[in-house]
């Protein structure tokens, strides 16, 4: 047996004309030592940030083509488990995508909207690729019944962000993801099963192709 996971997964909507060819990802596993030595070529890439956009009156306002999207906070106290509040984190042109952090009162969320109209909601922001044309969205939440537990995998593709990959681990939680190269990511695994349930980490490769 192979010591790699060869996980082949269509691309949703997959033989749609003008989508994105399905990606390939290969899980190779890493002692820690190894992955310790691989992280030191982790990129953490920082994409410019604009802030074309103010709250007014508790209310966010952003134009697309599919017309204004708004997000309003509540006018509820924090302690009342409906209060929720929105923040403008910026706009990232390279992406063409904003990004609105949503608090709630027992949760938090990154909203992703795009110019085109498309709004994505992920756990924490994203990690892009080098050439900002990929990025990772991880979630952990075999623990705390209000996340997802996911690592999700999309692709910009004639303006729209295309979900090319995606798992939904049993076992184990994604606990942390770093990008090497525009092919190739780094994964810490939180497991949940075996003698020390959440105490225990294992370490892999993650190759796209």
């Amino acid at each position: 047996m192979k010591t790699g996971l060869l996980l082949l997964v269509a691309l949703l909507g997959g033989g749609r004309a003008g989508a994105p060819p399905a990606v390939r990802v290969t899980f190779s596993p890493l002692t820690k030592a190894a992955y310790l030595a691989a992280a030191k070529s982790c990129v953490e890439t920082k994409p410019r940030v604009t802030f074309p956009l103010k709250k007014q009156h508790g209310r966010i306002v952003i134009p697309t083509a599919k017309g204004q999207k708004v997000f309003r906070d509540s006018n509820l106290e924090e302690d009342n488990p409906d209060w929720e509040k929105y923040e403008y984190e910026g706009y990232l042109p390279q992406a063409g995508v904003h990004l609105i952090f949503h608090r709630h009162y027992e949760w938090s969320r990154m909203i992703v909207l795009s110019q085109s109209g498309q709004q994505l909601v992920f756990q924490d922001k994203p990690e892009f690729s080098l050439d900002l044309t990929s990025y990772v969205a991880i979630s952990a939440g075999l623990e705390y019944w209000a996340n997802s537990n996911y690592i999700r995998l999309f692709h910009l593709k004639n303006g729209t962000w295309r979900e090319v990959w995606s798992l939904e681990p049993k076992t184990w939680e994604p606990s942390q993801v770093c990008w090497t190269s525009n092919n190739s990511l780094l994964l810490i695994k939180k497991m949940w099963g075996g003698k020390s349930p959440g105490n225990t980490f294992k370490y892999a490769r993650l190759t796209l192709q």
